[in-house]
């Protein structure tokens, strides 16, 4: 379950550049993969993208899930950037959104289609949410919208039901995490792939403005407590 902008893609590739031809499904969208019929999904071993594991569940009773978290502030800054770059070259009811807001616009959002992809993503796919069924709302995450401490419990509690869980500033452990799990001996020098294009060289000074700081802290409180814990169970 690949979550935006948490090297996911990164780790996606490695183990597909070691995986058997055909063995992996080339769609990576959840309204994609909510399309195919069970049989078709069954013709794979492998999936990979921004797919919920409810998305899987009627082809797959017994699904091995792992997925990559990053640091919650710095990842959804990564997100904005990532996203203001692609509303520039691409026209969707998300990203007709997105393409007017500054980045302090962006996070004080409270528009649905914004707000879905800015409140703790991170805790909530963990906790059962799942990304848009249809291609105009597939950056979006539906889904569950407890309060902050109950999203946070709840999160942490489902992370039994995963495999692992891979932490992107720890990429290289999380690497070999999932090609232990995969069984595909020894994992080859990390890769970066994708990496957001028109981002600042550095996120400090953004993260030391008050206000942004503010409305970041507001969006990721839950899945700040998420992050720790799952850096603390992958050491």
């Amino acid at each position: 379950m690949r979550i935006h902008k948490t090297a996911g893609e990164a780790l996606a590739k490695q183990i597909c550049d070691r995986l058997p031809a055909g063995s992996a499904c080339p769609e990576p969208f959840e309204w994609q993969v909510r399309n195919l019929p069970p049989a078709t999904l069954r013709r794979y071993s492998f999936f990979q993208g921004h797919i919920s594991p409810a998305a899987l569940s009627a082809a797959f009773p017994h699904l091995r899930v792992f997925t990559m978290l990053r640091a919650p502030r710095e990842r959804l800054l990564s997100c904005f950037y990532y996203w203001k770059a692609g509303s520039k070259i691409a026209s969707s009811a998300f990203f007709d959104a997105i393409a007017p807001l500054s980045l302090l616009e962006f996070l004080r959002s409270e528009e649905p289609i914004i707000r879905r992809v800015t409140w703790n993503v991170q805790a909530r796919l963990l906790a059962g949410g799942q990304f848009g069924g249809a291609d105009p709302l597939r950056q979006n995450v539906f889904g569950p919208w407890l309060a902050g401490r109950d999203l946070a419990t709840e999160a942490i509690r489902a992370m039994d039901c995963f495999a692992f869980i891979g932490i992107a500033e720890r990429y290289e452990i999380s690497l070999r995490a999932a090609y232990a799990l995969l069984d595909l001996g020894e994992p080859p020098p990390p890769e970066r792939i994708n990496v957001t294009a028109g981002r600042p060289a550095s996120y400090q000074a953004l993260l030391e403005t008050p206000e942004i700081a503010d409305a970041l802290a507001r969006l990721t409180e839950a899945d700040q407590v998420v992050y720790e814990a799952a850096c603390h169970r992958l050491t």
